[in-house]
């Protein structure tokens, strides 16, 4: 089925309590994903958390968990991948382990454990508040595009589902990993302020290069009315699939 705009979009809810995230989720009837950190993760009890969200939740929508899970082994993996499918986590990072045979053995345990496809295993290449001079600083000759390429085709082999990727880089990857789940962080409407997001896009163009998910935190979140902010990146992330799905059926 075809995803819609409302689908795609994951609104990161990076606020201190289970109540201000309930509230907010209260507040933006047309979103149905919706993405925890590390914030919410401290405030405790992310069953109980997961279970008024769950109550909540509505159509194709569901929790993405972002707390960037290291490697363990299979027996903790496996438990960890059976709550977060009974909870309803459609979505959750991992980082890399040295050495790699451990994030493959992790990669390998939740993709044999997991059921409906539940939860997808996402990898983060390089973090959207970075940019070149970080990665001239760490040694890396490459640019940020060819870093990001060569580090997500490992990942990708290494068995993750998807990339967690923003900026002009989406496109790269789209066009190397054609069958990959892009999930975009760094989505800022035009004029919007960027915050800490070295490289970021407008929603209609990360969806025009190709992501599948776009993940958006405080331009709805800190907007005066977050449901009429939510609105309009909605309407044009619809534009946006309405041209692409025009632009294919023209070439067909």
């Amino acid at each position: 089925t075809m995803l819609t705009g409302a689908d795609r979009l994951i609104v990161a809810l990076d606020v201190s309590t289970h109540d201000e995230a309930v509230s907010l989720v209260d507040r933006l009837p047309q979103v149905s994903f919706f993405k925890i950190g590390l914030r919410l993760f401290l405030a405790g009890d992310l069953y109980g958390l997961l279970s008024r969200l769950q109550a909540r939740r509505r159509g194709t929508g569901g929790v993405f968990v972002d707390l960037k899970l290291a490697g363990d082994i299979g027996n903790t993996i496996s438990d960890l991948v059976l709550e977060s499918h009974r909870l309803g986590i459609r979505f959750m990072t991992f980082v890399e382990s040295v050495p790699e045979a451990i994030t493959r053995q992790t990669l390998r345990t939740v993709r044999e454990t997991r059921r409906d496809d539940m939860p997808l295993a996402l990898m983060v290449p390089y973090l959207s508040s970075l940019g070149s001079q970080q990665l001239q600083e760490s040694g890396q000759g490459a640019s940020v595009e060819d870093f990001i390429l060569e580090r997500g085709g490992r990942l990708l082999a290494a068995g993750c589902d998807g990339l967690i990727v923003s900026g002009e880089a989406i496109g790269a990857c789209r066009e190397h990993f054609p069958d990959a789940l892009l999930v975009s962080p760094g989505i800022r409407p035009a004029g919007a302020a960027l915050d800490d997001h070295a490289r970021s896009t407008t929603p209609g163009r990360a969806l025009h290069l190709g992501a599948d998910y776009l993940v958006v935190g405080r331009p709805i979140t800190a907007a005066p009315t977050p449901a009429e902010a939510a609105q309009r990146i909605i309407d044009e992330m619809e534009e946006a699939l309405a041209a692409a799905s025009g632009s294919a059926e023209r070439s067909a």
